[in-house]
């Protein structure tokens, strides 16, 4: 179910109920599928359709209001991500100390083993790519501030950070159940 702009910018409550109750679950579940926590899912979804409610007057849509609120859930969906990671972020060596304090998990060896294999894998990336994981995971810079330190897009800084984290994943998947457990542990 899709709704026109004007019947958006007119105020059209029976109409946007309607594209609310068409929309809502698909949307749902778009969110869902990269949050993985129902609850968020919903939020970000709800405050979308809130948000453009509150802006239908001065909103510019160019295509449909649907494929507008999709983006608009979209982009909700990449600030949460953003704000649990900023949440969550660690540096190797907080990882290292808290894997190291769960003796009956990981011992010694390994996380040296891990770590060694996270800086080496890091080293190997290109020098711009690796400047700019290192501005973001290590300095916990925002992909703007990124942007605006190395004189570059912030869709250049994304690529970079992309292309990192996917080098990095298949480079330590020998690892991966060591961070898996740091994580299980440390929920």
């Amino acid at each position: 179910m899709n709704l026109s702009l004007s019947e958006l910018q007119n105020g059209n409550h029976k109409q946007f109920e309607l594209f609310f109750e068409g929309n809502y679950a698909r949307l749902c579940n778009f969110a869902y599928s990269t949050l993985r926590d129902m609850d968020k899912a919903e939020d970000v979804v709800q405050q979308s359709f809130i948000t453009l409610w509150d802006q239908r007057q001065t909103i510019v849509i160019k295509g449909s209001v649907l494929s507008y609120l999709y983006r608009m859930v979209h982009n909700e969906i990449y600030d949460t991500v953003l704000k649990m990671t900023k949440e969550k972020s660690t540096s190797l060596d907080s990882i290292g100390d808290s894997v190291l304090s769960t003796d009956s998990v990981v011992n010694n060896v390994e996380y040296v083993e891990l770590k060694t294999a996270i800086e080496t894998e890091i080293a190997k990336l290109p020098a711009q790519c690796r400047k700019v994981f290192e501005l973001s995971r290590f300095e916990q810079l925002s992909h703007k501030e990124i942007a605006s330190e190395l004189a570059i897009s912030v869709f250049t800084v994304e690529n970079h950070i992309s292309k990192a984290l996917k080098t990095l994943r298949v480079s330590l998947k020998e690892f991966l159940y060591l961070i898996t457990l740091y994580f299980l542990i440390n929920l």
